[in-house]
């Protein structure tokens, strides 16, 4: 008994020493700083993961930091792959004070903008506009100003008595409004005819508009290949309204061993597509401001939360990037490389 008594005594004493111990190191510990937020948005945007999104969400998420709001990447930590009808059905049904939409325009949509809108929930809708819903405002490219765009880069690819011999592909989103791909159309016939002076449709190069109906990356790769394949229907020139489809366009010119032969007119200025330019293997790409795309998003919302209206519609600046600026932001951006 007193030999269990002992062990019990110093069992208890070397339990007390340890506790002391972990107590003072607990104290030494800073505690977690806890950050509060004023609100909660979400981005929910199809095709998230590319490096366009990418870009716009690190800017959107930069501005809402100044205004003390947390910007949540909605599909990125669930698990599961949702649509982003699906995505859009959560952030609703969980009232969030604000939302960033990028994704189908479809009459589903346009009810939960609409349920959203109702419950005092701003939308702000990128690129692909939402025009039957009540959202609060639409961020995105003038598409008369980038038809007129593309018109410059095909005038420089094909002289004008060759026009009504030149094919030229318009490759969309399979969710863009028909008013967008229109105007696109329209700004070109516009711009060309102008500058032949003639009003005759003759004159112009026959326009298609392939809708690229995709789920992700590896089916927009196969519909565009598809389009590779018909060889007797090849278009002289492609033009991209997207950037995905920029870079599966350039690979199949690439894997088709037709690096001349079919001009590419790019969307997005990423590195990829920067040395694709340099390179030509794409004559010329737009580069779309996503800086100004993911600040103005946040500041629509943050003018809805505090004064209950903002603008409808806010534009987004874009550029033609050719082959010397191409390689003048390639060249910068290794320069910059080697004094980091």
């Amino acid at each position: 008994m007193i030999v269990g008594m002992a062990i019990m005594i110093v069992a208890a004493v070397a339990t007390g020493i340890v506790f002391r111990v972990i107590t003072r190191t607990m104290q030494d510990v800073e505690r977690e700083e806890v950050i509060g937020f004023d609100r909660h948005y979400a981005f929910v945007a199809d095709d998230s993961e590319s490096d366009f999104w990418q870009e716009v969400f690190a800017a959107a998420n930069e501005q809402a930091k100044e205004y003390n709001t947390y910007l949540e990447d909605l599909g990125a930590d669930l698990g599961k792959d949702y649509s982003t009808e699906e995505l859009l059905r959560i952030a609703v049904n969980s009232k969030m004070d604000g939302i960033v939409y990028y994704g189908g325009a479809n009459g589903k949509v346009s009810e939960l903008i609409d349920k959203a809108a109702d419950a005092g929930i701003g939308v702000v809708v990128l690129q692909n506009d939402v025009e039957t819903s009540k959202r609060q405002c639409y961020v995105g490219l003038n598409y008369y100003e980038l038809g007129q765009m593309y018109a410059i880069q095909i005038e420089k690819l094909i002289k004008a008595g060759a026009m009504p011999d030149t094919t030229v592909d318009i490759l969309v989103d399979g969710d863009m409004s028909e008013g967008a791909s229109n105007l696109i159309v329209m700004a070109i016939e516009d711009y060309l005819r102008e500058k032949n002076g003639e009003e005759k449709d003759y004159d112009l190069p026959e326009i298609l508009v392939t809708r690229i109906d995709a789920e992700d990356i590896f089916s927009a790769e196969e519909s565009i290949r598809n389009i590779f394949l018909e060889k007797d229907t090849l278009p002289n020139i492609m033009l991209c309204v997207n950037s995905v489809y920029t870079r599966c366009a350039y690979q199949a010119v690439v894997d088709y061993n037709l690096v001349g032969q079919i001009q590419i007119i790019g969307y997005f200025a990423n590195d990829t597509i920067l040395d694709a330019v340099d390179k030509q293997v794409i004559f010329s790409t737009i580069s779309v401001d996503t800086n100004e795309m993911g600040k103005s998003c946040i500041q629509a919302l943050y003018e809805y939360n505090n004064m209950g209206y903002t603008n409808s519609y806010l534009p987004v600046g874009i550029e033609v990037v050719d082959q010397e600026k191409a390689n003048q932001i390639l060249n910068k951006k290794t320069n910059k490389a080697e004094e980091g």
